[in-house]
């Protein structure tokens, strides 16, 4: 049957989740500026990110420096961090596709992981609601709902009124984005970008694979094309 719903991933699929982590930090840099020269504190933030430190970021900036860990907790830059207001946008070429796909009355969709605030902050400033016919950002059902949990894909499908073979998941992570929609028996689909986090990974197990691998927006608008026929 022809697909008439798409549903994407929002982190490194429909923006570059580098540059929501660039906006966070520059948040951060900015809300420590009477403790440290927030420029300082950006470049720090940004060198630990771009060598690949994930995780325990906050706790060695207050290592390097000492007038931060005086002033502020860890707590509160990971607060300051995930309820900022992003600087992000679509990734080029994405929002012409969105435009074709609502122009030929495919529905769209978003599903996405993640702290509830961060996401919600990050689909706001995409536009993402007035785009989307449905956004189920998976930390709203609780931290056992992320992926490959298939509760927010299940949802998707009632919220829609599609079936499993009317749709696709368009993602970027093949530890978890393709697991369910494929149990499911969606169509999926990898955009895979050199600029993307996770650009060089490789699926572990054939049930993590994606069904279509993608390089550019241009590629992915074309797959689409050809499967709205079914």
């Amino acid at each position: 049957m022809a697909v008439r719903g798409v549903v994407f991933d929002m982190d490194d699929t429909l923006c570059l989740e580098r540059d929501y982590v660039k906006s966070g930090f520059r948040a951060v840099a900015d809300h420590v500026r009477d403790a440290a020269d927030a420029e300082e504190v950006f470049g720090a933030l940004w060198a630990m990110f771009e060598e690949g430190v994930r995780g325990d970021t906050f706790n060695r900036l207050m290592d390097r420096f000492p007038t931060v860990a005086g002033a502020f907790d860890i707590p509160t830059l990971v607060s300051v961090y995930r309820n900022h207001t992003p600087s992000v946008s679509f990734l080029p070429g994405i929002g012409e596709l969105l435009a074709t796909l609502r122009g030929l009355n495919i529905k769209i969709g978003v599903l996405s992981d993640g702290p509830l605030a961060s996401q919600q902050a990050k689909a706001v400033a995409l536009g993402v609601y007035q785009v989307a016919d449905a956004v189920m950002l998976t930390d709203s059902l609780g931290r056992e709902c992320w992926k490959p949990s298939p509760e927010g894909f299940l949802r998707l499908e009632a919220e829609l009124g599609l079936s499993g073979h009317e749709l696709v998941y368009v993602g970027d992570n093949v530890e978890k984005d393709f697991i369910a929609p494929n149990r499911l028996g969606w169509a999926t689909v990898r955009l895979r970008l050199r600029e993307q986090l996770r650009c060089a990974a490789e699926a572990s197990e054939e049930a993590a694979a994606p069904g279509h691998e993608v390089h550019s927006t241009e590629e992915l608008s074309a797959l689409l094309d050809t499967m709205k026929d079914g």
